[in-house]
């Protein structure tokens, strides 16, 4: 009886252990992001809280960027100034990160990682014009 016990308990522990180191070792989470003429497209909209790795595509004819926020604001709804850019320090947020070169070119490619917790998110192209014209998009965290 004992040793069915004991025999268990190392079953358990041992299983514990498993699904504790499972999450350690892992990388970022990366997302893929496809910048284009006045829309911004991702591989997948909600990640887990973490390491985030940002891979954006400029797949348009002009220059783009990405810009991450961190809102409770729906993504149409950010406050923007007279350049029609989003108004970055009055975002009811904070700004997180953008993608180096700021202005991607056609055809080109950057990433960024950010370390994100729980919550909602922005992405957006602050070029002028660009995000009143529908580049921005709702990213959530779990």
């Amino acid at each position: 009886m004992q040793e069915k016990r004991t025999r268990r308990q190392v079953v358990l522990t041992t299983l514990v252990l498993l699904a504790a180191c499972r999450g350690a070792g892992q990388g970022p989470t990366t997302v893929n992001v496809e910048l284009g003429e006045y829309s911004i497209k991702v591989d997948r909209d909600r990640v887990p809280a973490g390491r985030v790795r940002f891979v954006a595509k400029n797949v348009g004819q002009m220059e783009h960027e990405l810009v991450v926020v961190r809102t409770d604001l729906p993504a149409h709804q950010l406050p923007y100034n007279e350049a029609e850019q989003v108004a970055e320090e009055e975002t009811a947020g904070q700004l997180l990160g953008e993608i180096e070169p700021e202005d991607l070119p056609p055809g080109k490619s950057a990433e960024m990682s950010l370390e994100l917790t729980r919550g909602h998110y922005v992405l957006l192209c602050n070029i002028p014009t660009h995000y009143k014209l529908g580049m921005y998009l709702d990213f959530n965290v779990d």
